[in-house]
């Protein structure tokens, strides 16, 4: 397939240096995830002829759109469009007229996501195993039009390529409050399949539309059926299934809070699993989704069941165990699940592993998902038990946005490389890269970077550096010139691991730094670290914005939360000059400097209670943009109450300030909230 004279990559090999303007090695491609095999070759095809697409009669029209659409953004016209006949599956693209079928020879053991393309002088064509690699090599043609052309030319090469695991999937929580619209859902879709993901689930809890059970369900956030019946339309011809998703033993509690649950409570957060009713409500569950669900696999969940033994099941867990009672509630879920709905049933591996013992109970044809957040060097010892014991099982790692201002990029780069790569060493059949959405402060755009780098670990089994990926992912995903997407990432994943910044969890965020610190010198110190980080950061964003010619929508979140990081640092800074300010007025013998340093600590926090009031009107703008409305309260709240914290202490200063001016004493700073803590230790 490959020429002897050929520049050869493959997608283990590092990376030299590389070139925007144009290619001269393969590596220097900006492909995600990047193919296994490439090679580039003299000459150029030009794509300012009139070009014509040939390709299967069922395939044409999926194909032609996505390659118009990409064409669209080049400012460059639809290609027209030849369906055909012929037995073989393979696309074809050029100015002139062709005949036969392609020459691009795909490897002995092609299964149908396998795709074989070549890039030549006068045509481009695609060779693949079925629709699913001919779909993928239209992706791969799509980047090279986005991330890869020079004046209208893109060079020629030729690509052999297949994925390492065979379900690459990605997960939007809809049921810790954020509930993505039907159209991020659709978004979801087009960038997953963009990446050659083929499988997208949703977390789901209570946010569903039941029509047996119209309690459960928020009527301002909830899935409906209707919805989840389109983007399983939608998602279909873009090779892309839906996973469904139901909690079914633990994380519970926003259902069983219903009076008419109550009696199916083994704890406020448990179903009770020695209650016929409760196989009965999670029958009037699966009933209503499964239909709506082609896949062949559903996943019950049955993580996190803490307290199992505690409540109505105590007698039986007595005589059985803890771990006993858990594998009985998941054969019944199993059976119920195969036997009357017609799904394999998946279900997460964190409880049984706590349970070697009973794990021979669960029926092999369970799918385990094993999963795990840390950045850990190894995550066999979550692996290995599932694969000795014949189980097909999925890994599970994370994009690490859960409670987070910003997603912990550093740990979830580590944690997404190292636990594919040691899944796809035993043999696993798929990837399901997770997000949650913990605390209910969480928007959708910023995952994106760990939601690709999955893309990209599942294809190539952890291949790929994470310094290639950020030199290409800028480039495909919002087709920037640069890389100053993947600077800004690299950036950011120092922000979390700064003392005193608490990871960069949102609660860090809610802090009140304008009180004054215990140690000030400390405080700058900290606050100047921070913004050496982040204000670089925030002009990468910017300037990746200013370039995109796609999803820069998504970059708004990215922003959003640099920006909240740069608020805390700046207001760490701010707290410490509004409190010197009022000392200096509180110890001043002239009324005017007395004036004057009191209108400086007003001006500063006013321009903090703005600030914050900014941050609150963005956050609304893209939740809305993206999200149903429940829950969006749960947020704004936050925001209020800070500025009204603000507006308080403005108050004080004010009523300081008419005390100075007429020639009054001015409260202490311990009075009005200026000073640090006695005991030495910060005030929250």
């Amino acid at each position: 397939m490959f020429s002897r004279c050929a520049l050869f990559f493959t997608a283990a090999a590092l990376s030299g240096p590389w070139s925007v303007a144009r290619a001269q090695d393969a590596a220097d491609l900006r492909l995600v995830p990047f193919p296994k095999q490439v090679a580039l070759r003299q000459g150029t095809f030009s794509l300012g002829e009139r070009l014509v697409l040939e390709a299967p009669n069922g395939l044409a029209p999926i194909l032609a759109e996505a390659l118009a659409a990409e064409l669209k953004l080049a400012g460059l016209p639809a290609p027209a469009v030849r369906p055909h006949e012929h037995a073989s599956p393979f696309w074809r693209l050029a100015a002139g007229p062709t005949d036969g079928p392609p020459q691009p020879r795909l490897r002995e053991e092609a299964t149908p996501e396998d795709y074989a393309l070549a890039v030549r002088k006068d045509t481009v064509v695609c060779n693949a195993g079925g629709d699913t690699g001919l779909w993928y090599g239209m992706q791969t043609l799509c980047q090279l039009i986005r991330a890869n052309r020079t004046d209208n030319r893109l060079p020629c090469l030729a690509v052999g390529d297949w994925p390492s695991l065979r379900w690459r999937c990605f997960q939007d929580d809809l049921t810790r409050g954020p509930s993505s619209t039907l159209d991020t859902l659709k978004l979801h879709v087009d960038l997953g399949a963009a990446m050659k993901m083929n499988l997208l689930t949703y977390y789901m809890e209570y946010q569903f539309a039941f029509k047996r059970h119209p309690e459960i369900g928020p009527k301002d956030g909830s899935l409906t059926p209707e919805d989840l019946k389109a983007l399983v339309e939608y998602a279909r011809p873009r090779q892309v299934d839906i996973l469904g998703n139901q909690q079914s033993f633990g994380h519970f509690t926003r259902i069983l809070q219903h009076q008419q649950y109550a009696h199916l409570r083994e704890t406020p957060y448990l179903l009770c699993p020695v209650k016929e009713e409760t196989y009965q409500l999670l029958d009037d569950l699966y009933s209503e989704v499964c239909p709506l669900l082609p896949f062949a696999m559903f996943n019950v969940c049955c993580d996190e069941t803490w307290g199992l033994g505690t409540g109505p099941s105590k007698e039986l867990a007595e005589k059985i165990g803890a771990g006993g009672v858990y594998v009985q509630h998941i054969r019944r879920v199993h059976d119920l699940l195969k036997q009357k709905h017609g799904k394999r049933m998946m279900m997460w591996g964190d409880i049984i592993l706590q349970h070697p013992d009973h794990l021979a109970e669960i029926e092999k044809d369970t799918v385990m998902l094993t999963w795990g957040y840390g950045a850990r060097e190894s995550f066999e010892d979550q692996i290995v038990p599932f694969a000795r014991s014949g189980y097909e099982f999925f890994v599970c790692p994370g994009v690490s946005n859960w409670s987070r201002i910003l997603p912990d990029f550093g740990v979830a780069t580590t944690n997404i490389r190292h636990f594919v790569r040691d899944g796809a060493k035993h043999g696993a059949i798929g990837m399901l890269n997770t997000a949650w959405e913990d605390d209910g402060e969480a928007l959708q755009g910023y995952k994106w970077h760990g939601y690709a780098w999955g893309a990209e670990c599942a294809w190539n089994a952890s291949a790929t550096t994470p310094a290639q990926f950020n030199r290409r992912i800028g480039a495909v995903l919002f087709g920037e010139p640069g890389d100053h997407f993947g600077q800004a990432i690299e950036l950011l994943a120092q922000s979390h691991r700064l003392p005193d910044m608490q990871g960069m969890n949102n609660t860090r965020f809610w802090q009140d730094d304008l009180l004054p610190p215990a140690d000030a010198a400390a405080a700058r110190a900290s606050a100047q670290r921070l913004l050496k980080i982040v204000r670089p950061a925030i002009e990468h964003l910017e300037a990746c914005r200013t370039d995109a010619i796609v999803h820069a929508e998504l970059l708004d979140a990215f922003l959003l939360g640099t920006r909240r990081m740069e608020r805390i640092g700046q207001r760490m800074l701010d707290g410490i000059e509004i409190a010197e300010a009022y000392r200096r007025a509180y110890e001043a013998a002239a009324k005017d400097e007395a004036l004057a340093q009191l209108q400086r600590a007003e001006k500063l926090v006013r321009a903090n209670r703005d600030a914050h009031e900014a941050l609150g009107r963005e956050f609304q703008r893209l939740w809305l943009a993206e999200s149903r409305p429940y829950a969006l309260d749960w947020t704004m709240r936050r925001y209020a109450e800070t500025v009204k914290r603000h507006d308080d202490l403005l108050k004080r200063l004010a009523d300081a300030r008419n005390r100075a001016t007429e020639a009054k004493p001015l409260p202490a700073p311990e009075e009005i909230g200026l000073a640090p803590p006695r005991d030495g230790a910060n005030r929250q």
